[in-house]
């Protein structure tokens, strides 16, 4: 029996087949041939007439085909729940294909094993890791580069004219500050802490609806009475009301439910319906019971890649463009089934399709990455994040820290969450338009 002796276990993302129309698992690759493995219910491998073999080559971020017609199957090898074939072939564009191959994967190996992250990037992609050093000195200096240039007042006008302007409330120092002051001078301080003030006058925009909550900690949302409280307060001055919660852990789960009643019952007492962003589908089984509450769902649910890094990525991102969301009959059972209203969003760096119905757009910052085990939590209390335990008494060590990276990235840690920077959406305020125009109908704001 002739043998392969080639290259094992190549990934399938760089070395796919089919026999025919009949996918195929290549397990060893030379440049004589290959050997798959097929299922024992698929029939008619032996005959198959032709193999089509594809190569990817990272320098043109596609795959190149070749079509096997000149092959030999070896008689199969019987294993408990497959065949393993072997098939030879002497094609010339074969052969060259299966060198290419093996040299930039050989290469791939080396820089994975010798090289770190950013060298790797950087040999791949032409990402610059020599910015990786190059860092702010505190959070300070961090805003002031992002924010310094933005221009505040335009931006004002474009989410004034909107059919919508929101602003996120997520976290306590934003509530205790929003209670101590009236709208008006709460947006004064709003704006002078994320130094918009620094070029132009501060801009003059009070919101029509807050977000209440935050979508990722569930240790950042306002106790029972501090909630209250807010909701008062917010309707003294006619603003709407969207809650927001994240997911929720097994111990949370009758306070969650507690909570849900008391805002359904002021809701009821003030004649008035509010939203609330479901992350988790326990909560949306609670909240359906609440005649009161509008339903959205949230980032954590309407998933989509999301990286900082994608700009440095070869290829199309045409794809990226559209999520699950996108497919007419998802929407429909989501609304249908599930009662959701509105879909939460986030302007990540790159276009998308939105599709009909309600949707809002959260900007500048998008999430990346959560955790249920916090690891700024982890850094403050044990030195090093990867520490991370369930934390119950939370200080919120994220009213004064945050994880600053490097500068390039437009990229921070806040709280158990990493966010990127979209900061496009605010030196160019009229690319909010073009997304209003796209179909979105709310826009939420949310800084640090």
């Amino acid at each position: 029996m002739k043998m392969i002796n080639g290259v094992s276990m190549i990934p399938f993302g760089l070395l796919a087949g089919f026999a025919d129309q009949n996918e195929i698992r290549i397990i060893e690759l030379a440049e004589n041939g290959f050997r798959f493995r097929m299922a024992k219910n698929q029939k008619n491998i032996e005959n198959a007439e032709s193999f089509r073999i594809c190569f990817y080559d990272g320098e043109i971020s596609d795959y190149r085909e070749i079509i096997l017609q000149k092959f030999h199957i070896e008689k199969p090898e019987e294993e408990k729940f497959y065949f393993t074939y072997s098939v030879f072939t002497k094609q010339e564009d074969f052969r060259k294909e299966v060198q290419g191959l093996l040299r930039r994967y050989t290469r791939y190996i080396h820089l994975k094993t010798e090289e770190d992250d950013a060298a790797l990037a950087e040999a791949l992609t032409g990402y610059p890791a020599e910015k990786d050093e190059i860092f702010a000195k505190n959070l300070t200096e961090q805003k002031n580069i992002w924010f310094q240039d933005v221009p505040g007042t335009k931006l004002a006008e474009v989410l004034h004219e909107s059919k919508e302007f929101v602003l996120e409330l997520d976290r306590p120092e934003l509530y205790r500050m929003y209670l101590e002051e009236n709208i008006q001078d709460f947006m004064k301080h709003y704006w002078e802490q994320t130094f918009f003030a620094f070029s132009e006058e501060i801009p003059e925009c009070v919101p029509d609806r807050l977000y209440i909550g935050n979508q990722f900690c569930h240790l950042l949302f306002p106790e029972e009475k501090t909630l209250k409280t807010l909701l008062d307060k917010a309707y003294r001055e006619d603003l709407a009301i969207t809650i927001v919660y994240t997911y929720v852990r097994e111990n949370l789960l009758k306070n969650t439910e507690k909570m849900l009643r008391m805002v359904d019952n002021w809701c009821e007492e003030k004649q008035k319906d509010v939203e609330i962003v479901v992350n988790d589908w326990a909560v949306l089984s609670m909240a359906k019971k609440t005649p009161h509450l509008k339903l959205c769902m949230g980032t954590l649910l309407n998933k989509r890649k999301k990286d900082p890094r994608m700009k440095y990525k070869k290829g199309t991102r045409e794809f990226y463009s559209e999520n699950s969301l996108n497919a007419d009959f998802y929407r429909d059972f989501l609304r249908e089934k599930c009662g959701f209203q509105r879909f939460e969003w986030e302007s990540c760096g790159y276009p998308q399709r939105f599709p009909e119905g309600k949707n809002s757009l959260h900007f500048p910052f998008y999430q990346t990455n959560t955790s249920q085990y916090c690891q700024l939590h982890a850094i403050c209390t044990e030195g090093e994040r990867g520490k991370q335990c369930f934390v119950e008494n939370c200080p919120h060590f994220c009213e004064k820290y945050m994880l600053i990276y490097p500068e390039h990235l437009h990229m921070i840690g806040r709280y158990n969450s990493l966010f990127g920077l979209d900061l496009e959406t605010l030196m160019h305020p009229e690319i909010l338009k073009e997304k209003e125009e796209a179909g979105i109908d709310r826009f939420v704001l949310g800084l640090i």
